[in-house]
């Protein structure tokens, strides 16, 4: 019960940096950019996308043996390359069952973590657990898009430290619960 109860408060702690991050901080912005003559772009992508939600990259490779990766290759020569996230007109802004589903996301991976630092001993030992693990997380994908997709450094090294720090965060209220836990556990009677 306690890793559990230790596990919520996290998730409520990473949530709460996670919001301060993306709101009150530059971080969430870092490497993003405005793109030339955007309603153009805009229409362009209306058009030839509609209403067909998607992660587009461009130019699409077709195939995945020896020869479709040299045609690739050869269009990437003298062709731009793009990674488009794309949401249809009309799907609006930031809803409510997005924010719903990031704490459910948010408190599914501090439980994980208050599991894995349920087996440490001590504060410093489970903090520093936390921060290991919150280092995998924000290289594991950010890092991994800047190689391969283009993702700008900056970009990719504020949202690995943002990760990152959702897991010290979380990690230091999951250590400080359990160990309060397990202090008062000890009282004589």
């Amino acid at each position: 019960m306690r890793t559990i109860v230790a596990g919520v408060l996290g998730a409520i702690a990473m949530y709460l940096w996670a919001t301060i991050a993306h709101v009150a901080t530059p971080l969430a912005t870092i490497g993003l950019k405005a793109v030339p003559n955007e309603p153009a772009v805009m229409a362009a992508m209306a058009r030839n996308l509609g209403d067909k939600p998607g992660l587009y990259f461009i130019p699409f490779m077709v195939g995945t043996d020896q020869k479709a990766m040299a045609a690739q290759e050869t269009k990437l020569k003298t062709a731009p390359a793009a990674l488009v996230a794309y949401r249809p007109p009309g799907t609006g802004g930031m809803s409510g069952n997005q924010l719903i589903t990031e704490f459910v996301l948010e408190l599914v991976e501090s439980l994980l973590t208050a599991a894995v630092l349920a087996a440490a001993a001590g504060f410093s030992a489970r903090l520093g657990m936390a921060a290991a693990i919150g280092l995998i997380a924000g290289m594991a994908t950010n890092l991994s898009y800047w190689n391969w997709y283009g993702f700008s450094l900056d970009y990719s090294l504020a949202n690995a430290f943002t990760e990152f720090m959702k897991f010290v965060v979380a990690g230091a209220v999951i250590s400080l619960v359990m160990g309060w836990r397990r202090r008062r556990d000890r009282r004589p009677m």
